[in-house]
């Protein structure tokens, strides 16, 4: 991954962070040093044992925007990833695949880890082959959850300019953290994912812009997100599987999230929660 700087959101989540760590580095040999980590630690729990251990840059997270901006400025990479702490990875892939994929197809935006075929949530797009088991496919108004997201923070590569375009349009005082930064992009950017009356604001703010942006992934997911607590005050009620401080302790005991068992998994949702999620402790399994 010569070209591509991960950026990876993590709050309170340390077990998670290293299982996505741990997983993502098995299953595609990511280099390190081409990852950044803004987080954010409260309720006394410590990265310090993380950041010890990973050769990734630690940046603790001050004023969300500017940390975000200043991680991408001292970068030289021509694309930008996204992640968030409790993702995790199944199955293998090529950095190199993605960024010459990347590199000859100027048509599509945005490609994105958590997607394949595999993946039956709402309508499926018209996907095209492009090669190198890859798919593409517009995004498009009728497609429902999941295949209408061009811009998520989960897993998706984005070219450098685009992040700093939507970047120049963000506000400080209302993008403090990942989720509204997600959620923004949809009221400011082009895009088939509005209604209502930014649906409206936007017809005549882009009137000449092309709404629909090109969306490309591999024909199997390579990862999904494991929900088993919820670390951002959005007003959703979630039944916490484990508590933040739980898993932290588990951690420092030497527990990560089992991703060498979920090889074969199959699953039909970006976002299965806590299905497989599994503590393991050297490779010994034990009820999580």
């Amino acid at each position: 991954m010569k070209k591509t700087h991960i950026i990876i959101f993590s709050k309170d989540r340390t077990l998670q962070l290293k299982s996505l760590l741990l997983s993502a580095k098995h299953y595609s040999g990511i280099d390190e040093k081409n990852i950044t980590i803004l987080y954010k630690a409260d309720s006394g729990i410590s990265y310090k044992s993380l950041i010890n251990e990973f050769k990734c840059e630690f940046v603790r997270q001050g004023n969300f925007l500017e940390d975000v901006k200043n991680i991408i400025n001292g970068s030289k990479s021509e694309y930008i990833g996204f992640m968030v702490d409790d993702l995790i990875f199944y199955d293998s892939f090529s950095w190199d695949t993605i960024e010459g994929f990347m590199e000859t197809r100027k048509d599509v935006g945005c490609f994105t880890l958590r997607l394949g075929r595999n993946i039956k949530r709402g309508n499926s797009p018209d996907f095209k082959d492009a090669g190198d088991g890859i798919i593409t496919w517009d995004t498009a108004r009728d497609q429902g959850k999941y295949w209408n997201y061009f811009w998520e923070l989960c897993s998706s590569v984005y070219r450098r300019k685009l992040v700093m375009k939507y970047l120049a349009r963000c506000r400080p005082e209302k993008e403090r953290f990942p989720n509204p930064f997600e959620a923004h992009f949809y009221t400011c950017m082009p895009t088939t994912r509005c209604d209502g009356i930014v649906r409206l604001v936007n017809s005549v703010r882009f009137v000449f812009n092309k709404k629909s942006e090109r969306v490309a992934c591999f024909e199997k997911s390579k990862c999904f997100t494991q929900g088993v607590n919820l670390v951002a005050d959005i007003g959703v009620e979630r039944k916490e599987f484990h508590s933040i401080e739980e898993l932290h302790n588990k951690m420092l005991k030497g527990y990560i999230a089992d991703y060498l068992s979920l090889k074969d998994v199959q699953t039909d949702n970006p976002q299965p929660g806590p299905a497989f999620f599994k503590l393991v402790k050297e490779e010994t399994p034990v009820n999580g």
